[in-house]
C-alpha cells in the first residue's frame, strides 16, 4: 500500500517533520514513504517471478495493493469517493480528521454519514467500499497477476 498516503502517517509527519517538498503535489502523500512502498513491491514481484520459475506447478498470484489505492487518491470521484480522499471517515479533528490520541473507538469521535464515499476509515484502514473494489480487482483484474478467477480455471 502507498504508506505515504495513510492519514495516520501524514498527521504525524505534519506535526514533527513538516517539509512541503516531501509531499507529492498531485496526491498530497509523502513521497519518500511511497518510494519505499514501490521498492518493496518491486522486490516482492521479483521474488514472485522467481518462485514461478522454480515451482512451475504452483499457481502464484501477485496482488497489487499499491496501484489501486494510489488511483483512489489521485482520482477519488472516479470511484465514488469524496474529493478529499485523505480525510478519514471515523476520526476527530485536524487536516485529515485523524487524531493519534483519540482514535476511532474513543468517545466523542465522529463517524461520517456515508462511509462508502470515503477511502479511509480510521487513518490506518480503508473503508469497506475501497476494499470491495480492491478485492474485485484482484479477482477479475487488473491488479492481480494473474487475476485470481483466471488462476483457478482448469
Amino acid at each position: 500500500m502507498p504508506i505515504g498516503c495513510l492519514p495516520a502517517k501524514l498527521d504525524v509527519f505534519d506535526l514533527y517533520a513538516y517539509d512541503k517538498s516531501s509531499y507529492d503535489p498531485k496526491t498530497g502523500c509523502i513521497e519518500r514513504y511511497n518510494t519505499l512502498s514501490r521498492h518493496h513491491n518491486y522486490l516482492l514481484l521479483k521474488a514472485v517471478k522467481e518462485l514461478r520459475v522454480n515451482y512451475p506447478q504452483a499457481k502464484i498470484i501477485y496482488a497489487d495493493f499499491y496501484e489501486p489505492v494510489l488511483n483512489f487518491v489521485r482520482f477519488p470521484q472516479r470511484y465514488g469517493f469524496i474529493s478529499k480522499p485523505l480525510v478519514v471517515c471515523c476520526g476527530k479533528g485536524g487536516k485529515y480528521n485523524y487524531s493519534l490520541i483519540e482514535t476511532c473507538s474513543s468517545p466523542n469521535v465522529t463517524v461520517c454519514k456515508n462511509p462508502s464515499t470515503y477511502l479511509n476509515w480510521d487513518g490506518l484502514s480503508l473503508t469497506e467500499a475501497a476494499y470491495r473494489y480492491i478485492a474485485n480487482s484482484w479477482l477479475k483484474g487488473p491488479y492481480a497477476d494473474p487475476p485470481i478467477v483466471d488462476a483457478h480455471k482448469n
